[in-house]
């Protein structure tokens, strides 16, 4: 299946005062001057690199052209665009060797490993680069665009994890670490199958988000599954057709 990644042919508008432009051979550099974007400037994106700024976050920066490519106004964070980069996918990650159990793209089904999943790159709420399987990712961006339509902003803090990574916060949930939640063996988490979500949302029923969610997520096969994580929904397209034709948005189970 062919994949674009979102930002391509994009208009984007520069919204920081201070959008500073960097060095093309030192991201982490400002080119002398300092040179900047002029507030409201409307910019295409020609490329974009990341720059890590610690075990997982990653700035995003954008070569920014004029729309018709004529000016190229050079190299800034996507954070001074309006939006800020949020939702934007990056690109595809493709499926890699089957032998590998335990690498990015490796799917586990209730402690059993199914083989490996094309997965697509998206900026989370907080800009960190989240995955999600390519099959996942097109009813959620319609999802997102529908939200946006009604004034609501929907967004993600985490999506497809390797197995590694769902090791790393089951560690942190069992031994009771600040910061970590309740998080499923390594194998176990849908979150390693694809079909998981974590949406940020600022509580349950009664916050704008939430509410937004429980009235259209069904529609566009997303269910609520998990009894105390509002914020925690998957793409379970004859569960959520279920839940939507008993006027509901979860699972029996979930009733907290």
């Amino acid at each position: 299946m062919p994949f674009a990644a979102s930002h391509i042919g994009k208009t984007f508008t520069v919204s920081d005062p201070d959008a500073r432009i960097r060095d093309a051979a030192d991201l982490a550099s400002f080119v002398p001057g300092p040179k900047r974007i002029p507030k409201d400037t409307r910019v295409h994106v020609k490329e974009v690199r990341t720059l890590p700024i610690g075990s997982k976050a990653r700035i995003v920066f954008a070569l920014a052209t004029s729309p018709d490519g004529a000016t190229v106004h050079g190299w800034t964070s996507t954070r001074n665009f309006a939006g800020s980069f949020v939702n934007e996918t990056l690109g595809l990650l493709p499926a890699k060797d089957v032998s590998d159990k335990f690498g990015t793209n490796a799917v586990w089904v209730n402690g059993t490993y199914k083989g490996q999943v094309d997965l697509v790159e998206i900026l989370d709420s907080g800009l960190e680069i989240e995955r999600m399987t390519l099959d996942t990712v097109e009813p959620y961006l319609r999802m997102v665009a529908a939200a946006r339509a009604d004034g609501i902003t929907v967004a993600i803090n985490s999506g497809f994890r390797s197995y590694p990574e769902q090791q790393i916060l089951h560690q942190g949930f069992t031994q009771g670490l600040p910061g970590f939640n309740l998080a499923a063996p390594p194998g176990h988490s849908n979150h390693q199958n694809g079909i998981a979500l974590d949406i940020a949302v600022t509580g349950g029923a009664g916050t704008p988000i939430y509410d937004w969610l429980a009235r259209h997520a069904t529609s566009f096969g997303f269910v609520r599954t998990v009894n105390r994580e509002p914020w925690h929904w998957e793409l379970n397209e004859p569960a959520a057709l279920l839940a939507k034709n008993q006027s509901t948005h979860k699972l029996p189970s979930v009733t907290a």
